[in-house]
This record gives C-alpha cells, sequence and structure tokens, in this order.
C-alpha cells in the first residue's frame, strides 16, 4: 500500500451499497410523505389547506416512525460513505472490504424492517452491527492511511 488504488470489484460493490442505501434512504422519505398525504395529516398548515387536510403537530405516530427510520438511514449513510470512501481510496483489504460492505447492508436492510416493524431488539442489534462495522472500517482505514503517509 504505498500509492492510492482503487480496487474494481471494491470500488464497484462499495458504490453498489451505497447507491442501494441511498435509495432505500429516497424510498423512506417518500414513504414519509406518501403516509401524510394518505392520512391527510401535515405539519405544514399550508400543505394541510392545499391538500385538503388536518394541521398537526406533532406527526402521527405512523408518519414520525418513518421519518426515524428515515433520519437514522441518512445518518448512517453519511458516515458508511466517508469511511468507506477512505476505505477503498487507500487500497485497503479488498475481502474485508467486501465483508464490511455486505454487512452493513445487510444491518441498514433489516435495521429499516426493524424500525417499521416495532421490533426493537432487532432494530438495537441491527443498528449496533453497523456501527460496529462503520467504526471498524474507519480504524482499518486510518491504519491504512497512516501505513500509506509513513512508506
Amino acid at each position: 500500500m504505498t500509492s492510492l488504488i482503487f480496487n474494481t470489484p471494491l470500488l464497484t460493490v462499495f458504490g453498489l451499497v451505497t447507491l442501494a442505501l441511498g435509495l432505500k434512504a429516497l424510498l423512506l422519505g417518500a414513504a414519509t410523505a406518501a403516509t401524510r398525504g394518505r392520512l391527510k395529516q401535515f405539519l405544514n398548515a399550508e400543505d394541510a389547506a392545499w391538500l385538503k387536510g388536518a394541521h398537526v403537530d406533532p406527526d402521527p405516530e405512523a408518519v414520525a416512525r418513518i421519518g426515524r427510520a428515515h433520519r437514522n438511514d441518512i445518518e448512517n449513510l453519511v458516515l458508511f460513505a466517508i469511511a468507506g470512501g477512505l476505505y477503498v481510496a487507500v487500497g485497503a483489504s479488498p475481502l474485508a472490504g467486501l465483508v464490511y460492505c455486505g454487512l452493513f447492508l445487510l444491518a441498514r436492510a433489516l435495521h429499516t424492517f426493524a424500525y417499521l416493524t416495532a421490533r426493537p431488539l432487532l432494530r438495537r442489534n441491527t443498528y449496533t452491527l453497523g456501527f460496529l462495522v462503520i467504526a471498524v472500517m474507519s480504524v482499518h482505514a486510518a491504519v491504512a492511511l497512516t501505513v500509506l503517509h509513513h512508506d
């Protein structure tokens, strides 16, 4: 690891995982709006007036739950993109990178399922798995950066 390397298979998998999770977050955002529309209950008075619904504050639980899952997705996706992007850029272990990507994708997909179906133990466990993946991948990338800098 003496220069910046883009490992094509790892970059491809990392890119596809990041895009898939980004699309999932996008769908959750749309689901938040769709649920507000279906319930005809809106946080913004102008939306309630325009769409002939009720102005509510806070959101109904169904909307709030999707919104929390969406916010959690975005928070974690940003951290994964930063850690993973640096991981790929420094040419750290491709096999470990593939494992990190697979575990993170699985964790986030199951976390969303758990959040939307009110399964707190599964939600906690899958959040923890994703958290650990980001933490370990970040340390791994930092070590690779340090080695790269000292060669």
